[in-house]
This record gives C-alpha cells, sequence and structure tokens, in this order.
C-alpha cells in the first residue's frame, strides 16, 4: 500500500480545495490533437482580484505536455479555459512523474508554483521525497508562461500517513 501513496497524495491533488472538481474542469479550448487525454490537473493561485490560473498534463500519443491556462470567462457555472502556454515533458524513465505545486518548492523561486519532472522516493519515516529532479518550471504570473528554472534547490515532499 505505500508504495501508491504519491500516486493517491498527486491524485487528491487534483480536487481544488474551494470548488467542486467538475467546476475547475469547467470548457477549454480545444486539446492539442485528437486522441489527446487530461491525465492530472492543478488550481494555480491567482493574484488578488485577477483571473484564475490552472495547468494541466495532456497525454498525445507518447507525448506528454505540461499546459498552462487562464479563465477567460463563465459558461453557466462552469469556467471557461484558455491555452496560454504549453511544454514538452521528456520522461527519462517510466518511474519519473510530473510532481505537482502543492508538493514541490524551490530555495529560487519561494513564492511560486514549482512543477517538476522526477520520482518520489519513500524515506524510513514513511514520508516521500523527491529524487532525480531532472527539470523544473515556475509559473510566471506576470508573464503569464511557465519558465524552466534550474533543479538544484528543487526539493518535493509529501509527509507520511499516521
Amino acid at each position: 500500500m505505500s508504495r501508491h501513496l504519491p500516486a493517491i497524495a498527486a491524485l487528491l491533488a487534483l480536487i481544488p480545495a474551494a470548488s467542486h472538481a467538475s467546476e475547475a474542469r469547467g470548457e477549454s479550448t480545444p486539446l492539442p490533437a485528437k486522441g489527446c487525454v487530461e491525465v492530472s490537473g492543478t488550481a494555480l493561485s491567482a493574484i488578488a482580484e485577477g483571473p484564475a490560473y490552472a495547468a494541466a498534463e495532456i497525454k498525445c500519443g507518447a507525448k506528454l505536455s505540461l499546459v498552462l491556462r487562464r479563465q477567460t470567462g463563465m459558461n453557466g457555472n462552469l469556467p471557461v479555459w484558455t491555452v496560454l502556454d504549453q511544454v514538452t515533458i521528456s520522461k527519462p524513465s517510466p518511474r519519473h512523474e510530473l510532481l505537482q505545486p502543492a508538493y514541490c518548492s524551490s530555495s529560487r523561486f519561494p513564492d511560486v508554483a514549482i512543477f517538476a519532472l522526477g520520482r518520489m522516493v519513500e524515506q524510513p519515516d514513511g514520508s516521500y521525497r523527491s529524487e532525480n529532479v531532472v527539470k523544473a518550471w515556475r509559473f510566471d504570473i506576470r508573464r503569464e508562461r511557465l519558465a524552466g528554472i534550474p533543479v538544484d534547490g528543487v526539493i518535493c515532499a509529501l509527509d507520511g500517513v499516521d
């Protein structure tokens, strides 16, 4: 069971704290191509009184992308999202995964959402910590884009379950 905790934690991170998951999904501009599916998604904090932002991991065949979206309107009770930026993700091994901002931070960019490509490894105390982080991105809210950052100083962690 403990080896499945990172996957469970990642799924829980997809549920927005202040709204229903169906509201977070809403309506979006079309995916990049037919046959593409949204693997995961997360809400990102927005500037006070500014638009809402979200990121999604999109799979098109063997290709993975991290897509940044901004809320551009409403369709009834559901938000309408527009794609702002996209980066291609190349996993060096099947064990590498996209690590979400809920678990990641950077000493160089302490106050922004950080995505990382790495592996979560169980520690002796039952917690999980990132290992072998090979890429990282920050959400640049001023430019509304995803910016690559150095991986040194990036750490992703998840407390153990009691």
